[in-house]
């Protein structure tokens, strides 16, 4: 494996760049991997090339041509990026297998297909990682959980941080808690847009536009979250410090603990765990 401090003489190509491959398409951009060197594959010439100039890397229709495409970019890559769903694995990696080099990195973004399983498709491979990103990676603000295989060594481990670190808060976690990441993070994005479209909702039918209300709501929300993030305070400390003994906050939240909102939070992370794990069961 090459050196891990200089990420522009690595080629890394993205198998399936939609919209969570597409996401880390855009890390590995700002993690130093240049255009030239980040290679998209999607499943048609269009989707790749659109793909391409929308993150500002290379088709890999366009470098290899058309034929033994799959093959010509696994072989020329030091990482691959597995984005595609899922369910294609059992169709896709035996294309992929047979050229992947001794020393290329596999990262794996599929939801459901655990290390074993991934061995087991790959004919061993042990260069492997497990990637569990969330979407706001594409803007410099995600969060990833890393499950390296326990054969992959601690150079690899390190490139796979670093294609990450610049995009996202990476985290190292043990394989069997991916679950949990699924619940706390992968899907907790989702959650956040949900909130957020329900006060936007509510500050329209309070008289504002749609424009300003969408103005308020998201100031606010990116505000209260740079503030935990860069002061360190605590979410408690940081709620008791506007929340005035019988004023409007205090009634807001009292409203809000009445409808249970702590509960269904759980139940809601709950469910994307326990999806997660039937998914990997199968």
């Amino acid at each position: 494996m090459r050196a891990m401090a200089n990420l522009t003489d690595l080629t890394v190509t993205v198998i399936g760049a939609g919209n969570m491959g597409g996401a880390v398409a855009r890390a590995v951009r700002k993690a130093g991997v240049g255009a030239d060197r980040l290679v998209l594959l999607n499943s048609s010439a269009t989707s790749t090339q659109e793909a391409a100039r929308e993150i500002g890397a290379t088709s890999a229709f366009e470098r290899f041509g058309s034929d033994y495409t799959l093959a010509a970019a696994a072989r020329e890559s030091d990482v691959i990026v597995l984005g595609f769903k899922p369910y294609h694995l059992d169709d896709m990696a035996p294309a992929i297998a047979p050229h992947v080099r001794k020393d290329a990195l596999i990262v794996s973004l599929l939801a459901g297909a655990s290390l074993a399983t991934l061995g087991d498709a790959f004919d061993g491979h042990t260069a492997l990682v497990r990637a569990m990103p969330n979407t706001p990676i594409a803007v410099g603000r995600g969060v990833v959980g890393l499950m390296p295989g326990d054969h992959a060594s601690e150079a690899e481990r390190a490139l796979a941080h670093a294609l990450f670190a610049r995009s996202a808060t990476v985290v190292d976690i043990p394989e069997h808690q991916v679950h949990g990441v699924i619940g706390a993070a992968g899907s907790a994005s989702a959650y956040f847009f949900l909130i957020v479209e329900a006060m936007i909702d509510e500050a329209v039918a309070q008289g504002f536009t749609r424009a300003v209300a969408t103005d308020l709501v998201v100031g606010t929300m990116l505000g209260s979250a740079t503030l935990l993030h860069e002061t360190g305070e605590t979410p408690t400390s940081a709620r008791y410090a506007v929340t005035s003994p019988g004023g409007a906050t205090a009634q807001a939240i009292a409203a809000l603990e009445e409808g249970g909102i702590r509960a269904l939070m759980a139940r809601g992370m709950r469910a994307a765990a326990q999806a997660s794990r039937k998914m990997e069961e199968r």
